[in-house]
């Protein structure tokens, strides 16, 4: 939920209303030196601590009975929590072993979210219809129960992030050890910080001096970060990353820093922006890792995908969040950098223009799935040849394709954004043109290297890894860019080729291949049944995709055999190599099924299918390619 920084200025921040000092330099200076006299006096009320803890417990109005009723009412929330996590511990278990990774890290985050969702919902009903006290003990109240409830919310974010006993599907990158040591020390020292900041809250509002509840939040704060370090030490042998455990560790020692600020300068709006940007970065952190993981572990091309869009989009959103986040609490509340008078409608500016960031975001993700799901057809091909051709053709594709798009959208949506805020995007894009028509008019051959390199891509006309000689030079293609391609000639020399500066290509890995179908009949067949026989082979292969693809030419009768038992009829077509082992074996079965459905007197063995090793003449090749429909 995001707080108005106008309205919490109004409240716990008088200096707030004040407008942005013309002079930062000024304004942080003596920022700098109220902080010092505060600390000063913070720090020369530690002989007199003990004493104001003691009268302000002792103005407590029935403290000790409302701390025992407290402490109860905690207990019970807690009893709770663990009875619930306890009975619903098989569930868990069981939808960790789902086969689907998806679904399993959904089932598991479910179950492990009920034990907080029914403590919660028990916590506000007690807190609505159990508390019939006076207001200054309901509001002590209220803040002992609230401050339990997010000790228990932390616990269950610990647990969705280490896992302990779950292994496969923990977030973090530790050991079944570090994984149950994190969980054990983590609650115990989130306690101690919920437990501090309840106890603070109540001294104040029991009237004890603000110096003395600066010192004790700065000892409490200290001893935390404390026990935080060395924590962070011992999960580092544990399997802990190198960077994880450095990046914790001064989040941990910032957090404390601007805690012990807050309360020296008594506005804690820096340290609750802060607050709110940790926990959002936290919980983005898992929500991308979750996904992450589930890519990892699903095989199934389409949720990969789909797991992918609503990877980009969590991780937009989250970043939208940030800077919502930093431009609320600390441009306006504390750094006042921004006038409060003006910040409502810089907000709904910063609102709209955050939410077409994200819209860009997952437009783009979801374009990049699109044409890779559409530039990878699911239906199976005919060999392992064809896969890897097909495969080659995307690796090539696909990079140029993306990279235009994503350009595009993040252009569009980058002015649009920036006209939301109320920029004069006019400038812009004045100097856009005229920054495009230079460049343009100074990179012609780029530019038609580029649009040339598109066009060949959808053309087919070469693909990464095939033997080609383009303009006369030999060699096999090693790597496709964005305006050349790199390819190896047989001396081992690299050639880089502009896509503009190719004009002809000959491909040495699409060569074709000749087959022979072999047709015995027990009767010599005259002219008009050969003619007709090849009008029904010739019918009979096109109507089969795969073979009608595969075909190049005409099918043509080559011979007749006239023998002593049996009568052979030739005919000969040609093919892509490539595509022969998958095609050929579907030739025989698919010819007898039509030819026992004639009246050809038909002799054993039937249909026969071989390939002919000899290569087509040149001039056969230009028939071939000029009766080709």
């Amino acid at each position: 939920m995001m707080i108005d920084p106008t309205a919490q200025a109004a409240t716990s921040a008088p200096m707030s209303l004040v407008p942005p000092d013309p002079d930062l330099i000024q304004h942080f200076g003596r920022l700098v030196d109220q902080f010092e006299s505060r600390i000063l006096q913070s720090l020369l009320s530690a002989p007199r601590l003990v004493a104001d803890l003691s009268a302000a417990g002792a103005r407590l109005p029935l403290a000790n009975d409302l701390l025992v009723h407290l402490f109860a009412t905690s207990l019970v929330l807690v009893v709770l929590y663990c009875g619930v996590s306890f009975l619903s511990r098989s569930q868990r278990l069981a939808a960790a072993q789902a086969r689907i990774p998806v679904i399993a890290m959904l089932r598991l985050t479910a179950w492990s979210l009920l034990p907080f969702l029914v403590t919660a919902l028990v916590a506000r009903t007690l807190l609505l219809y159990g508390m019939a006290a006076p207001a200054e003990q309901h509001a002590l109240a209220r803040d002992i129960v609230l401050a339990v409830v997010v000790w228990l919310a932390s616990v269950t974010f610990l647990d969705l992030v280490l896992r302990p006993g779950i292994p496969h599907l923990r977030l973090v990158a530790l050991n079944e050890q570090g994984a149950r040591r994190a969980f054990c020390w983590g609650a115990a020292l989130l306690a101690f910080a919920q437990f501090q900041a309840a106890l603070l809250e109540t001294m104040a509002l029991a009237g004890m001096p603000v110096s003395s509840l600066t010192l004790m939040a700065g000892l409490a704060a200290t001893t935390l970060l404390v026990f935080v370090l060395r924590l962070l030490r011992r999960l580092g042998h544990d399997g802990l990353l190198p960077l994880l455990q450095f990046g914790l560790g001064w989040v941990a020692i910032l957090g404390v820093l601007l805690w012990i600020a807050g309360w020296v300068m008594q506005n804690m709006t820096l340290f609750q922006g802060m607050k709110g940007l940790i926990v959002g970065i936290l919980i983005a952190l898992a929500f991308d890792r979750s996904i992450a993981l589930s890519i990892i572990l699903s095989r199934r091309p389409t949720v990969m995908r789909l797991l992918f869009v609503i990877r980009v989009v969590v991780d937009a959103v989250v970043i939208a969040v940030i800077l919502r986040v930093v431009a609320g609490y600390w441009l306006v509340g504390s750094l006042s950098l921004v006038d409060p008078a003006q910040w409502p409608e810089y907000s709904r500016r910063l609102n709209f223009a955050l939410v077409l960031l994200v819209f860009a975001a997952g437009l783009a993700a979801l374009i990049h799935a699109i044409i890779e799901a559409r530039i990878m057809p699911q239906e199976a091909l005919g060999s392992l040849e064809d896969q890897e051709l097909r495969q080659a053709r995307v690796s090539t594709v696909l990079p140029i394709i993306r990279f235009s798009l994503l350009v595009l959208i993040g252009g569009v949506f980058s002015l649009v954004a920036l006209s939301a805020l109320g920029i004069d995007t006019t400038p812009l894009m004045a100097g856009a043109g005229i920054l495009g028509l230079a460049v343009s008019l100074g990179s012609q051959a780029l530019v038609k290297d580029v649009i040339s390199g598109v066009f060949w891509m959808l053309d087919d006309a070469f693909r990464l890894g095939e033997d080609v000689e383009i303009d006369g030079k030999p060699g096999r293609i090693e790597r496709i860019q964005i305006r050349s391609l790199r390819l190896r000639g047989g001396d081992g020399r690299l050639h880089s080729i502009p896509y503009g500066q190719i004009e002809v290509v000959a491909s040495r890995s699409r060569s074709l291949a000749t087959a022979r179908i072999t047709i015995r009949l027990s009767e010599s067949p005259s002219t008009s049944q050969q003619d007709r026989l090849l009008r029904l082979v010739g019918s009979t292969l096109r109507s089969e995709p795969a073979i009608h693809t595969a075909i190049v030419g005409k099918i043509v009768l080559c011979e007749v055999v006239n023998g002593a038992e049996a009568h052979e009829l030739g005919l000969s077509f040609n093919l892509l190599r490539a595509s022969a082992p998958g095609v050929l074996s579907l030739i025989p079965p698919l010819l007898l099924e039509v030819l026992q459905s004639t009246n050809f007197a038909l002799a054993g063995r039937t249909v026969d299918v071989r390939m002919v090793d000899t290569q087509p003449s040149e001039e056969t090749a230009l028939q071939i390619a000029a009766s080709t429909p």
